[in-house]
């Protein structure tokens, strides 16, 4: 399986696992080691109290003879003998082997008795003349002290358990969020772009949601816009094709050869309109779907860009030249459909100049310019302002404005101080080289 569900549930359970287990295993060692301790004290304490009864005469060593095995084992557990320092038995419990517990001196020390192991502590009494021996049978000592372990770490696998299941259960509520996110969209039309609510308990899944709002506005817009470019391309096609049919039935109908040439050429001005009206569409579609690559960038010269321009005696080209790192045919289309424009309305002069400072392009006429209200308006598809020569098609500015963005540049309209329109294309500072004599400045 892999939801995001199981993944946290196991990275959840795996982690809870580790650190549990590890604090189990400590508490098994820990337990282990301190049941003994406590065995062995116990072992000791039996050992100088039976030394001690034995030395003050309130004991009669005896030998007890092995009765009836008791079903408890804990029974047979502790034995005690006590031996003469001659190494005669003088007395044993009932639990206890006949054989010597131990072979060795006071203290601890074990042994294997008939294939039992034994853990004996031995008390030493010269002057009373005795020795006695207390032992534990290690395999019941060792059952005991499983016992004690299973006890402790019985509760901790049915916890680890319960705690699995919480674990399950809190992860599953977590996800809600992205759960109820998840059947919101699934449920949505797809012309529903509206912005998506996150409950205030899931803050985590704001930024996601920010993002995905974003996205949707953006595409929001690019609709909103291809709906309007095509209404608005509709719309100026449906012109020069109306004109078209009509002249044809002119051409089609006059008898007059003067009014069936006035007609022919009237159907050729339509069809360039047409044909220019096509190639901006094809162009401005270029600069909306496909970005500058690196590749296609060359350093290319101002004074390249406008090669031709100063045939007009209306421009003048003004400081030094520069070089930028541009796309030739794309920026060249651009920069020239800004020169048409301003060759379109300048009335005596057309200023090209570049901004050594702001690295800004300026191209800039003397023309009847554009009303304050439209300003802002410029660059539009298909928009033209009002007094606009007639014949154009409202796509040039908006092409140039496509490509300048597509280069990392930015196309501002303002008005010029001579009355005219004022064009200024800022470009990063990377894509700009003052030249002298053609070559870029170190």
């Amino acid at each position: 399986m892999s939801s995001m569900r199981f993944r946290l549930f196991a990275t959840l359970a795996l982690v809870t696992a580790l650190v549990w287990g590890g604090a189990v295993v400590w508490v098994e060692i820990q337990t282990r080691a301190e049941v003994q301790r406590v065995l062995d004290r116990r072992l000791m304490e039996s050992a100088r109290m039976v030394s001690s009864l034995m030395r003050a005469g309130s004991v009669r060593p005896s030998i007890q003879t092995a009765g009836v095995d008791s079903e408890d084992a804990y029974d047979r557990q502790l034995s005690c003998q006590i031996w003469s320092l001659e190494g005669d038995l003088i007395g044993r419990s009932q639990s206890a082997p006949a054989e010597r517990l131990s072979e060795g001196g006071d203290g601890f020390s074990e042994r294997t008795i008939r294939g039992e192991r034994w853990r004996v502590y031995t008390v030493h009494d010269r002057e009373a003349g005795f020795r006695v021996m207390v032992g534990d049978n290690l395999a019941v000592r060792e059952h005991l002290v499983g016992n004690v372990v299973t006890a402790l770490i019985g509760p901790a696998v049915l916890g680890l358990l319960a705690l699995g299941v919480l674990i399950w259960w809190s992860v599953g509520r977590g996800l809600a969020p992205i759960r109820q996110m998840t059947r919101s969209l699934a449920a949505r039309d797809a012309e529903d772009l509206t912005a998506l609510h996150v409950s205030p308990g899931a803050r985590e899944l704001r930024p996601f949601a920010l993002a995905l709002n974003d996205l949707m506005s953006r595409l929001g817009a690019a609709r909103r816009r291809e709906a309007e470019f095509t209404a608005a391309a509709a719309h100026e096609l449906r012109t020069p094709l109306a004109g078209l049919r009509v002249q044809a039935q002119i051409a089609a109908a006059a008898s007059d050869a003067a009014v069936r040439n006035r007609a022919l050429e009237q159907i050729q001005t339509s069809v360039d309109r047409t044909s220019r009206l096509v190639t901006g569409l094809l162009a401005l579609a270029r600069e909306d779907e496909v970005p500058v690559a690196a590749d296609d960038r060359r350093w290319v010269s101002l004074r390249a860009l406008f090669a031709g321009a100063e045939t007009d005696p209306r421009v003048r080209l003004h400081g030094e030249d520069i070089l930028l790192k541009v796309d030739p045919d794309r920026f060249g289309a651009a920069v020239h459909n800004l020169l048409v424009n301003a060759q379109t309305h300048a009335r005596s002069s057309i200023k090209i100049d570049f901004d050594d400072h702001a690295l800004t392009l300026i191209i800039e006429d003397d023309g009847p310019g554009v009303a304050f209200s439209d300003l802002h308006r410029l660059g539009r598809r298909f928009f033209r302002a009002s007094g606009a020569s007639p014949g154009g098609s409202g796509l040039g500015l908006s092409i140039a404005l496509a490509t300048v963005k597509a280069h990392g540049g930015r196309l501002q309209f303002l008005r010029s101080a001579t009355g005219g329109l004022r064009v200024e294309i800022g470009m990063p500072a990377e894509l700009v080289v003052i030249s002298e004599g053609g070559s870029p400045k170190p």
